[in-house]
């Protein structure tokens, strides 16, 4: 097996990209040493929205950062957690939206089977948790929509509000460390013996809108584009896997899933969405919720 000098860090530490001034910047670290190579050379994690990447060569070799390198255990929430969070009295903007396309009984279907929960981080925020197939509660991801269009809120800087359990707890003093350690959203569900085919998205809302609109399959999601990963999708390894990217992203994910299927997957990627007209971010969930939307206002 050939040694690389340079690999990127596989830590969760996150840096400030140069070019889109988010964290979300993973930097270069020489392998032997385990050091941070110098600011600029890395890849930034928002693929789709900026793209940064930077490459060491056998000329660039600076040396800033020192780290030891120990093991890190994953950190798991325990199930009274989201038992407790279904108490929870507050407005769920998400859940009004779905309310507004489907019916009363399909919407306490959805919710309860993805454990969907309502948090007081911002007024009608949700709890998606990331639960696994040994019922190991891996993450709470809250996330906040508008009510009337199912779009993600947006804070005065325009950033989409995204905010974690594990880091609410930390900053209250509750926990003191949390090792985060996601998994697919929805992989609670390939416990039941029924399921067959796997419709894998890339957003928690598109995979429980999708579970209302096509329940033959079971859907899950990845969280990100860069989700579509093998450590992400093992537990899945042996399910028919039918891949519905964003926009934009299907060819991202056609070239992984060529990799990933030569370690035993089933994926297929579904290039529909990738060949209309509609714009790039749209998913499966945007179209058929307007269709939907049609569907209503002609039937008035």
């Amino acid at each position: 097996m050939k040694n690389y000098k340079y690999s990127l860090d596989k830590s969760s530490r996150k840096f400030i990209c140069p070019k889109c001034k988010k964290k979300a910047f993973v930097k270069f670290i020489e392998t032997e040493t385990q050091s941070y190579l110098s600011d600029g050379l890395g890849r930034c994690d928002r693929e789709s929205s900026c793209g940064y990447y930077s490459a060491p060569n056998s000329d660039i070799v600076s040396l800033k950062y020192k780290r030891t390198v120990a093991p890190v255990v994953a950190s798991f929430h325990g199930l009274e957690l989201v038992e407790k969070s279904f108490m929870v009295n507050s407005q769920n903007n998400f859940i009004q939206f779905l309310n507004s396309i489907f019916s009363a009984k399909e919407v306490k279907e959805a919710v309860l089977k993805y454990f969907i929960c309502s948090s007081k981080r911002w007024n009608g925020a949700s709890v998606f948790w990331q639960i696994d197939n040994y019922e190991r509660v891996h993450a709470g991801k809250i996330l906040a929509y508008n009510p009337e269009t199912g779009k993600r809120s947006k804070s005065n800087d325009g950033k989409a509000s995204i905010d974690w359990v594990h880091s609410i707890l930390k900053r209250k003093g509750i926990v003191n460390e949390f090792n985060l350690n996601q998994c697919l959203f929805g992989l609670h569900l390939i416990k039941d013996i029924k399921v067959k085919a796997i419709g894998l998205v890339e957003s928690e809302k598109t995979a429980v809108i999708m579970s209302i609109f096509k329940p033959n399959y079971t859907w899950l999601a990845t969280g990100s584009k860069s989700g579509f990963k093998y450590g992400f999708l093992k537990p899945i390894q042996h399910y028919e896997i039918i891949a519905f990217p964003d926009k934009s992203d299907y060819n991202d994910w056609l070239i992984k899933s060529k990799q990933l299927n030569k370690f035993g997957f089933d994926i297929v990627v579904n290039d529909w969405l990738e060949k209309s007209n509609y714009i790039d971010g749209t998913d499966l969930a945007d179209v058929l919720i307007n269709e939907k939307f049609k569907q209503i206002e002609n039937g008035r």
